[in-house]
């Protein structure tokens, strides 16, 4: 079982490890991981830079899993590092992917309380709803929609009219 450093350590790359395809679900990965009793966050350095040196070879890991049990057991250290790296696009998830696209369109950011993401189903939008209880919907849903089709469902499902006046965003709800 991880401390709370070691569990907050392993959140920190948590990200990072799965988009480079460690599976975080994979039994002999995890007990490697909170059997960890040292220099755990060591050991996630050393992927991640490896990782980025790949990049720059222009190759890419083969077998991510092996390669974690490796770094543990040979007590990889990182070369190199920058915190930097933890800000690849590469590692932001689905749902901070679509949230930075969606907070560019001034509608939809005002519509969007919360966007949150779970790596192993997806994730959740959630809506504000001016006249009633916050809505959700599926972010795999969403990312299939145009801002449009969004703007238009939501309109839909909140029975609310949305209206710019002198570039202000107005509610009413439908008659």
């Amino acid at each position: 079982m991880l401390s709370y450093e070691e569990t907050c350590i392993f959140l920190k790359y948590k990200k990072a490890l799965v988009a480079i395809g460690i599976d975080l679900a994979n039994e002999e990965v995890t007990d490697l991981i909170e059997s960890c009793n040292y220099d755990l966050e060591a050991r996630f350095q050393a992927i991640v830079s490896y990782w980025y040196w790949l990049q720059t070879q222009e190759r890419e890991i083969i077998e991510p899993n092996q390669l974690l049990i490796k770094a543990f057991y040979q007590q990889w250290k990182p070369i190199g590092w920058k915190d930097e790296y933890l800000l690849n696009e590469n590692f932001k998830t689905p749902a901070e992917k679509w949230w930075s696209k969606a907070s560019q369109v001034d509608i939809i950011k005002n519509l969007i309380i919360d966007v949150v993401d779970n790596f192993w189903s997806g994730g959740k939008i959630i809506f504000n709803h001016p006249y009633g209880e916050p809505w959700t919907m599926d972010l795999d849903i969403a990312m299939d929609m145009s801002w449009q089709q969004i703007i238009a469902h939501y309109q839909r499902v909140t029975k609310t009219v949305i209206e710019s006046h002198l570039g202000r965003l107005v509610f009413r709800q439908e008659e």
